[in-house]
């Protein structure tokens, strides 16, 4: 039976995919066992009721938790049938991310809340996910892996909260300080920033969680894993294009990027010039209208 689920992205604790199943179908209705820790965001309303539960009518108001293995059965309320976009997590991203607010998470069935509200922001941020990875110029896959985690953050946090859940700390020990994993980070993009590195890379040379390690890092530094990172790459580029190089497609893949053209575009967005317009150094002129430019 082909299930009408497509992967759009995966990695070795993250995936994205997306559902589109007709009410015609014949495995409508029963699709069998979620696979993995996922949370829904559905486009359409379908009722879908729990195995030993009440039925619960889904609608783009509501996101949906499942836990790996979870029955489950479905029944036609549009007649476009069940469209939507579902995140899956690794176990120990999704209990880091729930201990904040149910210390006693069980990491076999870590969503003890089957739904909650749909938050704007969140809904928002999922789609514009899906849309950029569908783009012909896919996003970078730091980028992708911290929007998930952040979304993630927002959805527990939400679902909890509205439930009225007890919220408590979570009695985790972190194997270092704030600080020391701070100039980890720093010390592994230093020396790394021109590979091809991913978040869960980083996590495992810091010894953190990918979840935690974005949120310290912005709560530290106040920026994103993937801004540091794309700006230490940028500058070091200036200094490529200061000692003559020519070959700009070649600099850009050497930095990491994906293609020239991306490599381009990060440089247009963060200097507001192209690479090859700053290749070779400025005149006087160029420099005194820069300045006019830069002062108004």
């Amino acid at each position: 039976m082909a299930i009408p689920d497509t992967i759009i992205f995966a990695t070795r604790t993250l995936r994205i995919g997306t559902f589109r199943c007709r009410p015609y179908e014949p495995w409508f209705e029963d699709t069998g066992p979620i696979s993995g820790h996922l949370i829904v965001f559905p486009r359409t309303s379908v009722r879908i009721t729990y195995a030993g539960s009440r039925p619960i009518v889904t609608d783009p108001n509501l996101v949906m938790l499942y836990n790996d293995q979870q029955e489950y059965r479905r029944g036609k309320i549009s007649e476009r049938g069940d469209l939507c976009e579902w995140f899956e997590f690794a176990p120990e991203i999704i209990l880091d991310a729930i201990q904040p607010y149910d210390p006693a998470v069980d990491d076999r069935r870590p969503f003890r809340l089957t739904h909650g509200p749909s938050d704007t922001r969140a809904y928002l941020l999922q789609r514009r996910i899906v849309e950029q990875l569908a783009s012909a110029e896919q996003p970078d896959q730091i980028y992708v892996e911290e929007a998930l985690l952040a979304l993630l953050n927002t959805v527990v946090r939400g679902v909890y909260q509205a439930s009225g859940w007890h919220c408590g700390r979570s009695s985790k020990q972190r194997e270092s300080s704030a600080a020391e994993l701070i100039y980890g980070v720093k010390y592994f993009l230093a020396t790394h920033f021109m590979q091809r590195i991913t978040l869960d890379g980083i996590a495992q040379a810091v010894h953190c969680s990918p979840y935690h390690l974005c949120r310290i890092f912005r709560q530290q530094t106040g920026s994103s894993i993937h801004a540091y990172l794309n700006h230490l790459r940028l500058r070091t580029a200036l200094e490529y294009l200061a000692e003559g190089t020519d070959d700009l497609a070649a600099l850009g893949v050497e930095l990491g990027y994906s293609s020239h053209s991306h490599f381009t575009q990060a440089f247009k967005r963060a200097f507001g010039a192209a690479p090859s317009a700053l290749r070779q150094r400025p005149t006087p002129q160029q420099l005194r209208k820069n300045s006019k430019i830069l002062i108004a």
